[in-house]
């Protein structure tokens, strides 16, 4: 039986989730995002190195998409190890090594001597920036409270956009200064491992997460740190705890269970980013395509796109993310992103000829409706639908299939823009965006202010292992203990009375443990089909005990003499109610992927035969008390054997139950 407590796993979270906002929180949003402020520089500033690299190593359009994608593809990489890592030893300590990764890919990247060297050092980079994805975010939600998660999560993503403005700036500042191109480009890679360096400290003195400790049990730990967190006192502590062993859903059993979620968050944000980093890398580029020269006057025109579109979408979503909710924000983007980027494809050619503010105005409402919206969103939805035995690799998952979006699309923006031209390419940008549109509306739920037990629906999606592995068994045991009491009365009539005061409190106990399943039902606001089967399941089994304690009453008060018909029935509940107990040890397996589904046929064929035997006994013995003289003796008789034969019949129907939730929730081999 487990020792985990369900109660003080949902009191803590409730207890962390509601601590107001306050300078703890704020320092672990910092501190998450000025990681993620490095991971944008170092993806974005390649943009205006591919200018200046160009001449230099004397790039093909292939090879100017290789190293615009070379730290994507090391992104696509970096999300799902490190998720899992973060996952497995937590993630304080699997942030530890995508911050190394960073440096050293950073310093690496500026040693670069041709377009193979440099394209290695970026996508070695691109596995730290991947890994530090999930785990800046998890990081952050597993520390916010409901009311400002998504402001929190929102603003550490929000670096991105000053990432992306130091990235241009530093690039403008070194033009202004007439630093040599040969050592511009040098520069710009290396300052990528700045950020890193200056929060290494910072790093050290962050505890690790309360909801992992709370997950692994370590409520001591997390405790003290929730206890930190509300005084606004964050320490770094090591602990001694053992942690608590309990049961936590599998991957297999997440997919099979919400699949939604894993669609919808993957192929969303696979789709913005196929639109987001293909124009927002190729910025500097595009510009020389319609007339802006050389290195210095691109830089610019991308620094005031940026910097009056993107940026203020960012803080936009900061600012509205808790009050308008997660799904309104992405579906509005992506809708305004299609529309603007379909007008592009149809009027920017004329608009470029007649009126450029026009075209850049609209172009840059691309910028700020991805980042109100879907570029934001695509971040939080994964950390706040994912349990957090799977948080950080979901938010993985999800972020995988962004880095592979955003990867295809920077690698063949080049070749599309020759073949397709620049309103072909728009035109397609904006059916993605419209695509992205239709599958948030099919798949994501909205999560605004819920607590992270709710949105990941964690406790629902473990408590049926958690009910199965500890209170059910415990009905179980009453009802296997108050078979035995009910065929050891059925004996000896002189244990009446201090018979039925034994069952009367196995059923005592029975009714608290049904107490708690529902209580446990009520508290994660679980769906229906959950709490249909789980409250036929427990109350099936209920009916069990209250039936023998009922038969118990009846023959103390009644002083009625057992029969060998009774001793038959008695014989034939505790084989039955074995089989129950079978049935709830079958489901235990059955969820940790031990048993097969084909067993609990055969489990059903057992208390079917059980209650056969149990119907031909109730005839023969309604044929011998017809025998009887005394009418009163004739009802008291019939209404015992009438309860004995019910419980037979209440057994089958756990096995009914037993066989609903096995074909519901257990993933196909």
């Amino acid at each position: 039986m487990s020792d985990f407590n369900i109660d003080k796993r949902i009191e803590m979270s409730e207890q962390l989730e509601n601590i107001p906002m306050n300078i703890s929180h704020i320092k672990v949003m910092l501190i998450s995002g000025i990681s993620f402020f490095t991971d944008a520089y170092d993806l974005f500033v390649i943009g205006i190195i591919l200018i200046i690299l160009k001449p230099i190593f004397s790039l093909s359009t292939f090879q100017l998409g290789m190293l615009a994608s070379a730290a994507l593809f090391g992104a696509v990489i970096g999300p799902l190890i490190f998720g899992i890592i973060g996952d497995k030893i937590g993630r304080k300590s699997a942030y530890w090594i995508t911050m190394l990764i960073l440096i050293i890919g950073a310093l690496g990247s500026a040693t670069a001597f041709n377009f193979t060297s440099l394209f290695l050092w970026r996508l070695l980079l691109g596995i730290g920036i991947g890994g530090d994805y999930p785990l800046s975010s998890t990081i952050v939600a597993e520390y916010a409270n409901k009311k400002d998660r998504g402001k929190l999560i929102a603003s550490t993503f929000a670096m991105q956009g000053f990432g992306i403005i130091a990235g241009i700036g530093l690039a403008f500042l070194l033009l202004l200064t007439n630093v040599p191109v040969g050592i511009m480009w040098r520069v710009l890679l290396a300052a990528g491992a700045v950020p890193s360096l200056l929060i290494i400290y910072a790093r050290t003195k962050l505890s690790e997460t309360p909801f992992y400790n709370i997950f692994k049990g370590k409520m001591g730990e997390a405790s003290s740190t929730i206890t930190e967190l509300k005084y606004g006192k964050l320490q770094a502590k090591s602990s001694a705890e053992t942690a608590v062993s309990h049961r936590a859903i599998s991957f297999s059993e997440f997919l099979k269970r919400r699949w939604q979620v894993v669609l919808g968050t993957s192929l969303s944000w696979f789709l913005m980013d196929i639109s987001y980093y293909g124009t927002s890398i190729f910025t500097p580029y595009l510009t020389t395509l319609i007339g802006f020269k050389g290195i210095f006057a691109p830089t610019l025109a991308s620094t005031l796109i940026l910097l009056f579109s993107a940026v203020p979408g960012y803080w936009l979503a900061v600012a509205l993310i808790d009050k308008e909710g997660r799904k309104p924000m992405q579906s509005i983007g992506f809708f305004v992103m299609g529309l603007a980027f379909i007008i592009l494809a149809l009027f920017g050619k004329s608009l470029l000829n007649s009126n450029q503010l026009l075209f850049f105005i609209i172009y840059g409402i691309t910028f700020l409706f991805t980042n109100y919206g879907p570029n934001t969103t695509t971040y939080i939805y994964p950390v706040e639908l994912y349990p957090t035995n799977l948080r950080a690799r979901g938010h993985g998952i999800a972020a995988l299939s962004g880095k592979l979006g955003a990867a295809i699309s920077t690698l063949f923006f080049p070749l599309l823009i020759d073949f397709m031209g620049e309103s072909g390419l728009m035109l397609l940008l904006g059916i993605i965006a419209f695509i992205g549109l239709i599958i948030t509306l099919l798949f994501l739920p909205e999560t605004k202010q819920k607590s992270l037990l709710e949105t990941s629906k964690e406790m629902e999606l473990v408590i049926v292992g958690e009910i199965l592995y500890k209170e059910f068994e415990e009905m179980v045991a009453h009802i296997k203990k108050v078979s035995k009491l009910l065929d050891n009365e059925m004996h000896n009539p002189a244990l009446y009375k201090s018979t039925f005061k034994k069952i009367k409190a196995e059923e005592h106990s029975a009714d608290l443990v049904v107490r708690r399943v529902m209580y446990y039902l009520t508290t994660v606001k679980s769906n229906t089909i959950l709490y249909t089967d789980i409250s036929h399941l427990i109350a099936r089994l209920d009916d069990i005990i209250d039936i023998i304690e009922a038969v118990a009453a009846r023959m103390s008060i009644y002083n009625v003499l057992p029969t060998s018909n009774m001793q038959k029935f008695s014989l034939t509940i505790k084989r039955s109610t074995k089989i129950v107990g079978d049935g709830i040890e079958f489901l235990n397996l059955l969820l940790q992927h031990r048993a097969e589904v084909a067993e609990v046929a055969n489990l059903y064929k057992q208390v079917s035969i059980q209650e056969n035997k149990g119907d031909d006994i109730l005839r023969d013995s309604l044929a011998e008390i017809m025998k009887f003289k005394d009418a009163k003796k004739i009802i008291k008789y019939k209404e015992i054997y009438d309860m004995l034969e019910a419980v037979t019949d209440k057994c089958v129907d756990v096995m009914d139950v037993i066989s609903d939730i096995t074909l519901r929730y257990q993933s196909p081999k």
